[in-house]
């Protein structure tokens, strides 16, 4: 009798220890000039992939404190694009590259998810970025290049607008 516990019991662990582990992240082809939209980049990042499935920002892990504009607590996911490029040369983040925010209120509940999205070709006076802002539930409140994603990203053009790390620094 112990030896058929020991047997089923193997199984059902490795079974278990598989299905507890973090889902890999697809390899998906970025999203181009054409077809990104508020709508292709909410697919993107909740039906094609799971956003919270992505890797947190390096040396960002979890809940952070926040600033104005997105809230005063924020969690920053990046994709597998970015996270594989880490750390780039040139500072410039390569196409396909997702940086999702969710931005969270005082009392630390979610009020909206703000992407940052790298489409080759769809604004190269802004690097090709794609900023959109979403309700938890996926309304989009705003999307494309808006001004105040873009100035206040702006002072750190020369890291491809990315605020929160130097993309040049080692990944520890």
């Amino acid at each position: 009798m112990r030896k058929i516990i020991q047997i089923v019991s193997i199984p059902v662990f490795i079974l278990l220890f598989f299905s507890c582990s973090k889902a890999e992240e697809p390899a998906l082809t970025p999203l181009g000039a054409k077809e990104i939209s508020g709508e292709t980049l909410w697919n993107r990042i909740t039906a094609d992939s799971d956003y919270t499935q992505y890797s947190y920002w390096p040396g960002h892990e979890g809940l952070q404190p926040g600033q104005s504009p997105h809230g005063l607590y924020h969690r920053i996911f990046v994709n597998r694009a970015l996270m594989e490029a880490l750390p780039v040369n040139g500072n410039t983040a390569p196409d396909g590259t997702i940086v999702v925010k969710e931005n969270y209120t005082s009392s630390k509940e979610l009020a909206s998810i703000t992407v940052m999205a790298k489409a080759d070709g769809y604004d190269k006076e802004n690097n090709d970025w794609f900023w959109a802002k979403y309700a938890p539930n996926g309304d989009i409140q705003a999307q494309g290049s808006p001004k105040g994603c873009i100035l206040c990203h702006e002072g750190m053009k020369n890291n491809d607008y990315i605020i929160v790390r130097p993309l040049d620094e080692p990944v520890k």
